[in-house]
């Protein structure tokens, strides 16, 4: 799947408390028929619906152009990638989301462009929320070219460059964030009102106030279930930007779950030395996936600084692997930022060998490592890392 697409799912997590009624609203496994009829689609191809969040999916085959595929969303509705044989494509592959309730999709193609979506009041929802965000809308595009703009300038070392691209893009952001702040107030009780807060509502405090205005409905789909409650529904990942360096890892993402052996890897550090996770045996080690043009990178480094000056001794292990391709715009991102833990890359983008081995599908995510060499804990955002160490090891205590 390459960045456009990916870049559509971007998520955020929250430190709201979970509210009980959407917990009992969502207990009832939901069910979601999906039929359509694509006239380029070919026949006897595989049609694949792939939740990215858990890495589930469900397939059919198209017959004459046409397709019938039932998914069960015992946890609420959800944002899905539907994809068209081989997947990488971007061109052949749309998001959706999906609750209880059908949708259909017709359209002459290629695969789904330009198709029409039909079906349950949810539908109708999600195809302007996705005409919002979508990059037909053109101050989107703008804001899309403006980003673009930004990560290549920052690349080369442009500050200046960068600075004027993110004010500009600042401007047609609060524009685009007014309108979907709009849209989540007229439909307080959608589901699909979760894509919209998750992604592209900014700050915890914002996303919380609005929380609180939605309706039971709303705060039962599985998106906002992992919202208020971090970590424990599934992972809640915040970007799915692709950025620069290509394709991602090919295949379906491995599952890595709590309690398995996380799998060794090795990349070179900044003077070009290897190391490898075996290194680290009977620590605890902290893996964090980044890169210098990923954006929700950013705001989550003051935490990380914070859990390594606090945490950072021989028991504690903090190594950060870059999605980068390029080494300039890698140290350069190192310097500016001022990041103090163990940096490792192969500077081969979506194709580094440690974001194949943890299926890695977006940034930032990370992992955490026992010193029994079994994942303890994944993708723990803001306040959430230092929490989880805080139960496991004493600040600053070596082992010995």
């Amino acid at each position: 799947m390459t960045k456009k697409l990916l870049t559509l799912l971007i998520g955020m997590g929250s430190l709201t408390a979970f509210a009980q009624d959407a917990a009992k609203n969502a207990a009832a496994v939901q069910k979601v028929v999906i039929t359509g009829k694509l006239d380029t689609a070919p026949n006897d191809s595989l049609l694949t619906v792939y939740e990215p969040y858990t890495g589930e999916w469900d397939t059919t085959r198209i017959k004459n152009h046409q397709f019938k595929v039932t998914r069960l969303l015992p946890k609420g509705g959800s944002v899905h990638i539907l994809m068209i044989g081989t997947a990488g494509k971007e061109e052949n592959a749309t998001i959706l989301y999906l609750e209880d309730g059908k949708v259909d999709i017709r359209g002459k193609g290629p695969a789904f462009k330009d198709a029409k979506y039909t079906g349950s009041p949810w539908v109708k929802d999600w195809v302007e929320v996705f005409n919002m965000v979508g990059p037909e809308n053109p101050e989107m595009k703008k804001f899309k070219e403006l980003e673009a703009m930004y990560i290549k300038a920052s690349q080369i070392g442009d500050e200046d460059k960068a600075d004027e691209y993110n004010k500009q893009g600042a401007v047609i952001e609060k524009k685009l964030t007014d309108g979907y702040k709009k849209w989540i107030a007229d439909h307080s009780n959608s589901g699909v009102t979760g894509y919209l807060l998750t992604c592209y509502i900014k700050g915890h405090k914002e996303q919380d106030s609005i929380y609180a205005t939605l309706g039971e409905h709303a705060k039962a789909s599985r998106i906002l279930q992992r919202f208020a409650n971090p970590g424990k529904v599934d992972p809640s990942p915040v970007s799915f930007n692709m950025g620069e360096g290509g394709e991602a890892n090919a295949g379906n993402p491995k599952d890595i779950k709590v309690g398995e052996v996380a799998p060794d890897f090795s990349a070179p550090d900044v003077n070009g030395k290897m190391v490898s996770l075996a290194d680290f045996k009977g620590k605890y080690v902290f893996i964090d996936f980044w890169a210098s043009w990923c954006g929700p990178c950013k705001p989550q480094i003051p935490f990380l600084k914070a859990a390594y000056d606090k945490y950072k001794g021989d028991n504690f292990v903090m190594m950060a692997v870059s999605l980068d391709s390029k080494r300039e715009a890698w140290t350069k991102a190192i310097e500016k930022h001022e990041l103090p833990w163990l940096n490792l890359s192969n500077l081969k983008g979506w194709g580094e060998p440690a974001a194949g081995v943890y299926g890695i599908t977006f940034v930032p995510a990370n992992i955490l490592i026992g010193p029994d060499g079994k994942v303890l804990a994944k993708n723990l955002y803001d306040e959430n890392l230092e929490k989880k160490l805080a139960e496991l090891i004493k600040p600053g205590v070596a082992s010995k």
